[in-house]
């Protein structure tokens, strides 16, 4: 009876970190989509993430994205 409470735990294990992945996967597409990148520095991104998903991901959120300009206005 133990056997199936370990299986049971790694079947919940692996959902949740795949479940993990594919919504980190998603939001780096939607981030590369909906940066202001012309279309072949698009196109070559998502091939990226893609093609090699690990490095991919941790490019476009280290080095790839654009800077965000904050745009804070003051209360005078």
């Amino acid at each position: 009876m133990s056997d199936l409470g370990t299986t049971l735990a790694g079947i919940a294990f692996w959902t949740i970190l795949l479940a993990a992945y594919v919504a980190l996967f998603s939001a780096t597409i939607v981030s590369i989509v909906r940066a202001p990148l012309d279309k072949r520095s698009r196109t070559r991104w998502i091939l990226l993430v893609t093609l090699a998903p690990g490095i991919g991901i941790i490019m476009w959120f280290a080095k790839g994205r654009p800077a965000v300009r904050s745009s804070r206005t003051s209360l005078r």
